[in-house]
């Protein structure tokens, strides 16, 4: 079914979305065979500057620039709406072709590693369940921390040095929080993830960052914090952002990463149920935001926060919600940098360091969160969270649609870094400064 641009006449766009809404079905067991159904024949991807205010509103953005320009998803007509002003020029001409490229890629990939191609939600849990029996006494699996808005359970697991669980438990040892697929097309990022804590369980006696981290902290890891959104970009809209949340008769859709509580709907974030940065109804509104801030204050003392996206290859610190630097700028720009220079030496790509405002301005989000009022004052006693995103590859010329081959090195790359955030963020616990 081909999928109609916003700026259609409002009554297909119902029609198209409502049967989009009507196409899922709640089965007990997803297959990993991918049924897309919605068509982006037609659609390319374009930079620009100059463009028309709240124009955007109604569009895809897939990212917005430092300097002022955003790379945006558009048809023809879309194109138009951007504004006579607006100067454009095609990062992606063809993304019908670029989804379909992926997809045959994936098709031919067969099954010669586990890291060499992208995994369906099902595939996914059940590697997690098999790693969990495999490292029984480094890993544990908590089966649900709780149910998303079509039912799917949202799974979390505990990373500890051999046969420490119990014990951490009752010692409340410091946590290292990460979060990945909060986006459900950012397949790389629950990829990524994967790849890290497998990295973890096999090198505890190999890699001595490995091993001191883990003998001195938990990792605690949710591993696709959107099921049905994810599910959905299998099934439905390979490109879907949101969660799946039923909003009206004609769109669905909150954009989990606006809709946690620290100064929500406060600049960054859209009061359009139908635009992708839509924020929810109120703040904390959505069943799997609420279920990672009850897991995350569960953890406590929980040291740092990490939200795991894509793209752009940024290493972004807080704060989201303002451009006034925060109590810890200057440390966590040191932290952001050395995290940058980590994963350039490994195959030279070279991320930006920056705190989160400078990119653009966002209100509601994770790691904001982390590092805010509500998550220090439920932590216990315990410091301050440190709160980072990573965006990870690429800048631009695959977008969402990063190819399989690129998740072994882009976990490479990676795995510096996110060494390095975790234990910087146990050695120097932060305190509360308003």
């Amino acid at each position: 079914m081909a999928r109609l641009a916003p700026i259609a006449p409002l009554l297909a766009v119902a029609v198209v979305l409502a049967l989009c809404g009507m196409t899922l079905s709640l089965p007990t067991q997803e297959s990993p065979r991918r049924t897309r159904t919605v068509s982006y024949a037609g659609e390319r991807v374009v930079s620009c500057r100059n463009v028309t205010v709240g124009a955007l509103d109604s569009m895809d953005v897939w990212a917005r620039r430092p300097d002022g320009s955003v790379e945006v998803r558009v048809s023809e007509e879309q194109r138009r709406l951007l504004g006579g002003e607006a100067h454009c020029t095609t990062i992606i001409d063809d993304v019908e072709q670029l989804v379909r490229e992926e997809e045959r890629a994936s098709a031919a990939a067969g099954d010669n590693g586990w890291h060499e191609k992208y995994h369906s939600l099902d595939e996914i849990f059940a590697w997690y369940k098999e790693l969990a029996s495999k490292h029984a006494d480094m890993l544990h699996l908590v089966d649900s921390i709780g149910e998303t808005v079509e039912g799917r359970s949202q799974i979390a697991l505990h990373l500890n040095a051999p046969n420490t669980f119990v014990s951490r438990r009752a010692d409340a040892v410091p946590v290292v929080y990460i979060q990945c697929g909060i986006h459900a097309r950012e397949w790389i990022s629950p990829a990524t993830c994967m790849y890290f804590v497998e990295y973890l369980l096999n090198n505890y006696q190999k890699d001595s960052r490995v091993k001191k981290l883990l003998d001195s902290s938990e990792i605690a890891l949710v591993p696709v914090v959107n099921p049905d959104g994810y599910v959905f970009t299998w099934t439905g809209d390979r490109l879907w952002r949101k969660n799946r949340r039923k909003n009206d008769f004609l769109c669905h859709g909150v954009d989990l990463n606006r809709n946690y509580d620290d100064h929500w709907n406060q600049g960054g974030s859209s009061s359009n149920p139908c635009s992708e940065t839509y924020h929810g109804k109120s703040a904390a509104s959505e069943p799997e935001v609420l279920n990672t801030v009850a897991f995350f204050k569960s953890l406590a003392p929980v040291y740092a926060g990490l939200d795991m996206h894509s793209f752009s290859e940024l290493i972004l610190r807080p704060q989201g919600w303002t451009t006034k630097a925060g109590p810890d700028e200057k440390a966590l720009k040191a932290l952001g940098d050395r995290m940058r220079d980590a994963i350039a030496q490994v195959h030279g790509v070279r991320y930006t360091s920056q705190t989160s405002a400078d990119l653009y301005i966002t209100t509601g989000a994770a790691s904001d969160w982390f590092y805010g009022r509500e998550a220090y004052q439920s932590n216990k006693g315990g410091p301050r969270p440190n709160g980072f995103t990573i965006e990870l590859r690429d800048n631009g010329r695959y977008g969402f649609e990063l190819p399989a081959d690129q998740i072994i090195p882009q976990g490479e790359e990676i795995i510096p870094a996110m060494l390095m955030f975790a234990q910087w963020s146990v050695d120097n616990p932060l305190k509360w400064q308003d």
